[in-house]
């Protein structure tokens, strides 16, 4: 009985940590796709001369690009659902675009300077991904 009460003890403290670690990891997962997505927009739109276009939708990203004289809109990267894959909710706050579109240049369109901000959260844990009216990630925190 007591060899079972301790390992009730030891096993009491260890789920927890798992629990969190398996949520951080999530969380740096979905980050990392969404950074990846709007990399990828950007790196299109400035390879094809053309706009490109990142949009969510309920946590799901879809990149999409402009292709030939006709301007037809190619899909290029997803559907990714981080809901599904990582487990993260990925919210626009305050204002932020649902559809985020470069132009030629690589720039986004139409030119703000505001930073976009969109959050990203598993459980209790949340990221803030920025991007800047230029249209890079801001690598650390949301402050120019």
């Amino acid at each position: 009985m007591a060899v079972i009460a301790v390992l009730a003890v030891v096993a009491s403290m260890v789920v927890p940590s798992i629990s969190e670690l398996r949520e951080r990891s999530g969380l740096r997962a979905a980050r990392e796709q969404f950074v990846s997505a709007l990399a990828a927009a950007r790196a299109a739109s400035v390879q094809k001369g053309k706009t490109a276009s990142v949009t969510l939708s309920n946590s799901t990203i879809v990149v999409s690009a402009t292709t030939g004289l006709s301007a037809q809109s190619l899909q290029i990267y997803g559907p990714l659902r981080l809901e599904r894959t990582t487990g993260a909710m990925l919210t626009p706050l305050s204002g932020a675009p649902t559809t985020i579109v470069y132009d030629a240049r690589g720039l986004i369109t139409p030119t703000t300077t505001s930073v976009a901000r969109y959050q990203l959260q598993i459980g209790t844990l949340a990221d803030t991904v920025c991007l800047t009216g230029a249209g890079t990630v801001m690598a650390k925190g949301c402050v120019l």
